[in-house]
């Protein structure tokens, strides 16, 4: 039995390679996609995107951010750190993590794919629209047309 999982997980990986499947997540060819940072005091800070301008596809949410960050009008501060899994996001716009006072950067999103599924998974509402935490990194992120994508402070309970 275990070595027929072992043939099965390896057949897996290496089907996956020659198709060139990637951890990471993507970004559609057009439409346009909404970022939002919740300040600390509460309101909000708002970039539209089309995703026609952002270049770097192949890594989901960053490839947006990346595009916000280095566009010449209005550009987003990022504060990335790149790990095994991806980046991970210690601040973004005016808001930064704190680990000291246990306050990390969240990460919350409007496609249903990368909801969490975990218990105690935080729903928010955005202009009538329902966020959920999400599930994935902004690398592994999907990003497709209309969406919404929101990042603010919270502290952890643990």
């Amino acid at each position: 039995m275990k070595k027929s999982v072992s043939l099965i997980l390896t057949l897996a990986i290496a089907l996956c390679s020659l198709a060139s499947c990637s951890l990471f997540g993507s970004v559609a060819e057009a439409g346009d996609v909404t970022v939002v940072i919740e300040t600390e005091d509460g309101k909000y800070d708002v970039y539209k995107t089309y995703l026609e301008n952002v270049d770097n596809k192949s890594e989901g949410a960053f490839g947006v951010l990346e595009y916000l960050r280095d566009r010449e009008d209005n550009p987003l501060t990022l504060n990335l750190i790149d790990s095994t899994y991806g980046k991970y996001l210690k601040g973004i716009g005016g808001i930064e993590e704190d680990t000291a006072a246990k306050k990390y950067v969240m990460v919350y999103t409007s496609l249903e794919k990368d909801f969490g599924t975990w218990d105690g998974v935080v729903t928010l509402d955005y202009e009538g629209v329902t966020l959920k935490s999400c599930a994935v990194g902004i690398s592994g992120m999907t990003v497709e047309p209309g969406m919404i994508i929101l990042f603010r402070l919270e502290v952890s309970p643990w």
